[in-house]
C-alpha cells in the first residue's frame, strides 16, 4: 500500500482538517486580543488588558455593545500577523498579531474573490497570503479574552474583529 495513495482518503482527511477549526470556534460571543491591542471605547482608545466588564465598546453591528465578562490567559497558540495597511488603507494602522481562529470582518476585494460575498467574517488563517497577512506559528501569547452576550464586530487595532459569526444584516454598509 502506498502512503497517502488513496485519493478519497486525502480528500477526507483534508477536509477534517480544514473543518474542526470552524466546528470548534463558530459558537464562540468571545474575542481574543494580544496585551496592548487598542480598542475603541465609549470613552475612547483602551489598551485591552484595560478593558473591564461593564465597559462599552464601539461596534459596527449595534452602536455601542457592554463587555459581559472579561478573562486574561497566557497560551502558546498559532499565530497570524497582519501587516499596517494589509486590508485597505490604515486597516490595521499598525501591525497586529491576533490567535490564528480570531474571526476578522473583510470588506475588501478579499471577501468577493474569495468568498463571493461583498463582506465575510472569517477566521485569521483563512487570509493568510505568505506576504501581507502572514503565519507567525506557535507564539506565546498574553490574551485579554472579551465575552459579549451575542455576536459582535468591534474596532481592535484598525481592524474589525468579530464574536462568533455576527449576522450579514446586522453589518453595517462600509463607509
Amino acid at each position: 500500500m502506498k502512503p497517502f495513495g488513496n485519493a478519497a482518503l486525502r480528500a477526507q482527511m483534508a477536509a477534517c482538517v480544514q473543518a474542526q477549526p470552524r466546528r470548534l470556534f463558530q459558537g464562540s460571543q468571545n474575542i481574543s486580543l494580544l496585551r496592548g491591542t487598542i480598542v475603541l471605547t465609549r470613552e475612547g482608545e483602551r489598551a485591552a488588558e484595560e478593558i473591564r466588564a461593564g465597559d462599552s465598546l464601539i461596534t459596527r453591528t449595534q452602536g455601542m455593545a457592554q463587555v459581559e465578562e472579561v478573562r486574561t490567559r497566557r497560551a502558546m497558540l498559532q499565530a497570524v500577523c497582519f501587516a499596517a495597511g494589509s486590508l485597505g488603507d490604515m486597516r490595521a494602522d499598525s501591525d497586529l498579531t491576533v490567535p490564528w481562529d480570531q474571526r476578522i470582518l473583510v470588506r475588501d476585494w478579499r471577501a468577493k474573490a474569495m468568498f463571493g460575498q461583498p463582506q465575510a467574517v472569517v477566521p485569521a488563517y483563512e487570509l493568510v497570503d505568505g506576504e501581507f497577512i502572514r503565519d507567525l506559528g506557535l507564539q506565546m501569547m498574553d490574551l485579554t479574552v472579551l465575552e459579549f452576550s451575542r455576536p459582535h464586530v468591534i474596532y481592535a487595532g484598525g481592524l474589525e474583529l468579530a464574536a462568533a459569526a455576527a449576522p450579514q444584516e446586522n453589518l453595517r454598509p462600509a463607509a
